[in-house]
């Protein structure tokens, strides 16, 4: 089961950033002070094979030490980008290969993510080649900015498909920051925070308590064999991701046309086929739908600016859950897998 609950506890982090220590336009001071300044609580600055510590002390948030490093070749022949964070030891950047990169990190207590796979160019058989990291990006706002190749949910499922346990992270990439195309503050995630010190957001980026997000936030969220409950910002589409053709997706519109539907005796038949029931209640600009068919029961709160809240239980008998919600500018959160089989 999965079961999030963000409070003040939780915190926007960018954890795939770059400053001219390597090759991006701000001193490493102002690119942590640009994330601050908009709300974020924690930075990773990661700069090309250097780890960068001279940031200045921070009283607005916390920064963590980490590295961008490429090694290998992969099945296309391109490098591995492997992102490591929490860690302060230059002697990652002399190892040769991935693996002991990713191994060199979980041994000194820090994290390792694979960086924008789509981008890479990277396969399955790629990201099957390598364990032990805790995740990839699924998400990145440079390259999606840059040259479109930003989304890497396809290669997320197919990890997940074939029972490896990957969280999905969305990041920035950032080098650009001011300059257009603009790559900062375009993907995030929040995470549990707990006492607000290293060790508790890299224990959080192991166990997964967090989620990724380039716009709608979410507050509540339990995901289980039996039920889906999601509480969040506005939005007009919440899918349920699994394996295969397998998954569910609401969309508002689509919502608010089987109310019509059932409310008109000529149509309401069609939807008989896996609907016993639709009732609805409008109170202060919110709409109530109630749906009970054959496989589910569902509630969903919805209003002007999209949906708010949605209760599901079925019996999925997936092999694996995700969620993602999409609001009116395209935007969209992700929740880290819930593995049911």
């Amino acid at each position: 089961m999965l079961k999030l609950v963000v409070d003040d506890t939780w915190v926007k982090a960018s954890l795939h950033c770059h400053s001219k220590a390597s090759d991006g336009v701000l001193e490493p001071a102002d690119a942590a002070d640009y994330y601050f300044s908009r709300g974020y609580g924690i930075v990773a600055l990661t700069d090309h094979e250097k780890i960068t510590t001279e940031y200045g002390k921070r009283r607005e948030g916390m920064v963590l030490p980490g590295v961008e490093t490429s090694k290998g070749r992969t099945k296309l022949g391109a490098d591995y980008h492997i992102v490591a964070i929490g860690i302060n030891d230059p002697a990652i950047i002399r190892l040769p290969n991935p693996s002991e990169v990713i191994d060199y990190v979980n041994a000194a207590g820090g994290v390792a993510v694979v960086a924008h796979p789509y981008w890479s160019g990277l396969v399955h058989e790629d990201l099957l080649a390598l364990d032990s990291y805790i995740g990839i990006e699924i998400y990145n706002t440079g390259c999606d900015v840059e040259v479109a190749k930003g989304y890497s949910t396809v290669h997320w499922d197919s990890l997940i498909s074939s029972t490896v346990k990957a969280w999905g992270l969305a990041v920035d990439d950032a080098h650009r920051y001011y300059v257009p195309p603009v790559d900062a503050d375009g993907g995030w995630i929040w995470i549990k925070a707990g006492d607000n010190n290293a060790e508790d957001v890299l224990d959080s980026l192991r166990s997964g308590s967090f989620y990724s997000s380039t716009g709608p936030s979410i507050g509540r969220l339990e995901m289980s064999e039996r039920s889906v409950h999601v509480e969040l910002t506005p939005v007009t589409r919440v899918n349920l991701v699994s394996r295969n053709g397998t998954g569910l997706s609401v969309e508002v519109g689509q919502l608010m046309r089987a109310i019509e539907m059932w409310r008109k005796q000529t149509w309401r038949k069609y939807l008989g086929i896996e609907l016993d029931s639709l009732e609805t209640e409008e109170k202060d600009g919110l709409t109530k739908v109630f749906l009970n068919g054959r496989n589910l029961k569902a509630e969903a709160i919805y209003d002007r600016e999209g949906l708010r809240l949605l209760d599901i239980k079925a019996k999925f008998g997936y092999q694996y859950m995700r969620l993602e919600a999409i609001d009116q500018h395209g935007k969209i959160a992700w929740s880290n897998p819930v593995f049911l089989k």
